[in-house]
């Protein structure tokens, strides 16, 4: 309940007054009507009414007056610095329904809170009560890192409250406002709150009030589904589902209601699914699908009418999409999604359709879409009739913080006219310059991993420096039009939003090299007072000095950074041709070795076929510059996960480090390694000194939390790949390494929960069937582990599986005589797997087998 102000009381009397000269049959309607998304007004304009209904003259002038004095002095008083349990009130935050909630802090803990407080005027009526505590009960079972976490559930002087985590940001409601969201954007969004809900209905649990006022975005885009308050349980055996409704009134929110929900029928996880489609609609559309003067038009328009399409609502989005929303929407619940595993694949496969044009990204009429190629001419003519001197200098400093600068991040460069995008180019251009200025020992360089999400044309470059971690962002446009290129570049300090300096060069694409040197010589005059010789010479070092080895180069690595099977193999044909133009281009071949190696990771080839092309590749970019990082980088991945040479692959992980201290990559891989040789506390900190250069790495992350139960601290582990889900819930490999964490305390559940869930996004991923097998069999389920061990046969006659994925399945059920057959196929394949047998929890069942140490001491991991 909000604090009785008189502007509240006048407004509650206002509506006790509508309510009592409508017909009692539209009552309800208008309510649903005037008190949308604020319960206790109902609240209080219910209670009120009826006792006016009851025949006391309380609604006369005086009696009003009384009230809300009352009222007032009932609420008004501050609660700021009350101590609740363990925790102090600072402030009221908003009502939620059937509480006040503040912001409060936890004394214990030293961390901030939501306070979610039952309205003393509500404690005596039992079910308001139980309803309260059965939010919080259902809400607390729910561990996922887009569902508000519930901390505590407790009482303070019979008044019951809720401990919630506390969510910054704003409503998906206010994100909307009204209009369309960007494609990407909604997609990014409707995937978190999918996720979510999958997440509760495989805890057996729907929410039953799914709408865009319930959904909170962080300012970092990560969304937390609130308000538990209408949850129910799928179990029919439930003895908490209780009467909790007006009579003869449906819960929830009618314009997200679905159809079977407004009848009063029973509900499954269907239910959640047309909600959500209609937050996608309203998400998509600006607006939601069904519409009416009241309840009952709007009730009525829901169960008859059919929604108008999405797409004819706005033409930006993708039919794919469109027809995602209508099955979502459909009337009978057996036409719609049966869960949401199944449209979470829809919506993913969504996201590999062509996004809309530039123009339209930037919502420019049609009228200009229409004449855009002439517009395109005309800017480039404009762009390329005003430049006068080869190079332009507009040298608009701005004084400069006294704080020095240690971190940078370089963004892709943007298009400078919309519509003529080159992304290769773009990517490329911020990755020259990142493998420049990562040879300066002063500043750390984000890589060109960390930053590639950061395309959209639109990009705040202060919210991804912040979100980076990072002291400064350098931020550019770029354009080619023919022979001729135009880049302007900014360099601004993420603090303050100063900017240190803004540069425009316009050249031939043939002089790109000179338009790259003066970047960076400027970036590392700005940000460091003086250069070593040695830096300066590798700052300005070209990898090539033909252009089109260089484009070509450039659109490997961009194809590569993609990091898919296919994208992969291309990128290889891309490294060729670059070679093809300049044989001496190392930086050309030490893509190759990488690429080749990918080519293993990915199981799209055997290791032998894609380990001995990287080996030649790596030899012959050492061959033409042995001050190349990557390729001494390449060469030490080469070592240790195919040669096994361990101690060749540590010489060349610190060779690389020489080189280049500001690599990420050679600090994460190093890592790795020292892991794979039980040097625990030398790998973690490895990794950690990758995680601070590149701190939203899922990658890095993930590697930290292997590492950390690797070295038996499984609490931390588990700690810190919970952090890495919050960061992105659908990356596979950290939902796998979290459930070998709970193997290891034995929580044989939440570990069969956690594999699940990688399967979930990849029901082919060999590694999470393994280990899923591997804990069915460790708990006596053999049933269940054979049936996936067959599934993991099938797959391997279709592509690619380590053996030591089948091996370990066989280890989980006990036949040690099929596991060692497949540990010696790995051996002899020398796969992926192998280098990690020392320290693998996995294998611990048959570590002490005389055949388990003699395959270490021919490995030479003893």
């Amino acid at each position: 309940m909000a604090f009785m102000t008189p502007e509240r009381w006048q407004q509650i009397e206002r509506l006790v007054q509508e309510v009592l000269e409508r017909d009692p049959d539209l009552r309800s309607a208008f309510l649903d009507q005037r008190c949308d998304g604020d319960p206790d007004l109902r609240a209080e304009v219910e209670s009120l009414a009826s006792v006016a209904q009851s025949g006391q003259d309380f609604l006369s002038n005086d009696a009003l007056q009384d009230g809300a004095e009352v009222l007032e002095e009932a609420h008004d008083e501050s609660l700021e610095g009350l101590k609740v349990g363990h925790y102090i009130i600072k402030k009221h935050i908003g009502a939620g329904g059937m509480g006040e909630v503040y912001l409060a802090e936890d004394i214990d803990l030293g961390r901030p809170v939501a306070l979610k407080l039952l309205d003393p005027t509500l404690t005596n009526n039992s079910s308001l009560h139980a309803r309260f505590t059965r939010e919080a009960r259902l809400a607390a079972s729910l561990d996922h890192p887009n569902i508000c976490t519930i901390h505590e559930v407790s009482e303070t002087q019979g008044r019951p409250f809720i401990a919630m985590q506390y969510v910054e940001g704003q409503t998906l409601k206010e994100l909307i406002d009204g209009k369309p969201l960007r494609l990407e954007r909604l997609l990014s969004l409707a995937l978190q709150v999918a996720d979510a809900l999958a997440g509760a209905h495989s805890h057996g649990i729907i929410h039953r009030d799914i709408k865009s006022q319930n959904i909170m975005v962080t300012p970092t885009g990560q969304v937390k589904v609130l308000d538990f308050g209408l949850a129910k349980s799928l179990d029919p055996n439930a003895t908490h589902e209780l009467d909790l409704t007006f009579t003869g009134e449906v819960r929830g929110t009618p314009s997200f209601m679905s159809p079977e929900q407004a009848r009063g029928e029973q509900m499954d996880q269907r239910t959640d699914i047309f909600s959500f489609g209609v937050v996608l609609y309203e998400m998509a559309t600006g607006r939601t699908p069904f519409a009416g003067k009241n309840r009952a038009d709007l009730i009525s328009g829901l169960l008859k009418d059919k929604q108008k399409p999405a797409r004819d609502l706005n033409d930006e989005i993708p039919p794919k999409l469109s027809s995602i929303i209508d099955r979502a929407l459909a009337k009978d619940p057996e036409s719609r999604y049966q869960d949401m595993p199944s449209m979470i694949i829809d919506l993913k496969a969504a996201q590999d359709v062509t996004p809309p044009t530039a123009f339209q990204q930037l919502g420019i009429p049609q009228l200009i879409r229409n004449h855009a190629a002439l517009i395109v001419l005309f800017l480039i003519g404009l762009s390329l009739g005003l430049v006068a001197v080869r190079v332009t200098f507009s040298r608009r400093h701005q004084p400069t913080s006294l704080t020095p600068i240690k971190s940078i991040a370089v963004l892709p460069f943007k298009p400078l006219v919309a519509e003529n995008r080159d992304e290769s180019l773009e990517m490329g251009m911020a990755d020259s310059l990142i493998s420049r200025l990562t040879n300066i020992r002063e500043i750390d360089v984000r890589p060109l991993t960390a930053v590639r999400r950061y395309v959209a044309v639109d990009q705040d470059p202060l919210a991804a420096g912040r979100e980076q971690s990072v002291d400064a962002v350098l931020d550019g446009n770029i354009q080619k039009a023919g022979d001729r290129i135009r880049v302007t570049v900014r360099l601004v300090r993420v603090d303050s939003g100063t900017t240190l300096w803004t540069d425009t060069f316009d050249d031939t694409f043939t002089d790109i090299f000179t338009v790259e040197d003066s970047i960076s010589e400027r970036v590392a005059g700005t940000l460091t007072a003086k250069l070593t010789g040695e830096e300066k010479a590798l700052v300005a070092q070209h990898s090539t000095n033909n252009p089109e080895a260089y484009e070509l180069n450039l659109k490997g690595r961009y194809l590569r950074s993609k990091r898919t099977g296919e994208s992969i193999k291309k990128s290889i044909d891309y490294f060729n041709e670059a070679i093809a133009k300049d044989p001496n281009y190392a930086l050309a071949y030490a893509g190759l070795a990488n690429s080749y190696q990918l080519l293993s990771n990915y199981n799209v080839t055997t290791p032998e076929e894609a380990y001995s092309k990287a080996k030649l590749a790596a030899a012959e970019a050492l061959k033409r510059d042995d001050r190349l990082a990557e390729a001494h980088l390449a060469l030490a991945e080469i070592k240790r996960g195919y040669d096994w040479d361990f101690a060749g692959a540590e010489q060349e992980y610190k060779r690389a480090l020489e080189l280049n201290p500001n690599y990420a990559a050679a600090h994460s891989s190093y890592g790795e390694y020292l892991g794979q040789m039980g040097r625990s506390n030398e790998a973690i900190a490895q990794m950690k000194r990758a995680k601070e250069i590149e701190p939203l790495s899922l990658t890095i992350n993930t590697d930290l939390g292997s590492l950390l139960y690797f070295a038996g601290r499984v609490d931390e582990s588990i700690e810190q790949l919970r952090k890495t889900l919050e960061l992105d819930s659908s990356w596979v490999r950290t939902h796998i390494e979290l459930g070998y964490a709970f193997r290891q305390k034995r929580q044989y559940q939440e570990a069969i929960k956690a594999f699940k869930n990688a399967l979930e996004i990849d029901r082919n991923e060999s590694y999470a069937l393994s280990q899923l097998a591997h804990t069915y069999g460790l708990i006596g389920q053999n049933d269940e582990a054979y049936k996936i061990i067959e599934q993991l046969h099938r797959q391997a006659k279709q592509q690619y599986v380590l053996p030591t994925d089948i091996a370990a399945a066989y280890v989980g059920v006990g036949d040690k005589t099929r596991a060692f057959e497949w540990l010696e196929k790995g051996f002899r394949d020398r796969d992926d797997g192998i280098p990690f047998l020392k320290v693998d929890p996995s294998w611990d069942p048959i570590r002490s087998d005389a055949r388990f140490q003699s395959l270490l001491q021919r490995i030479g991991l003893t």
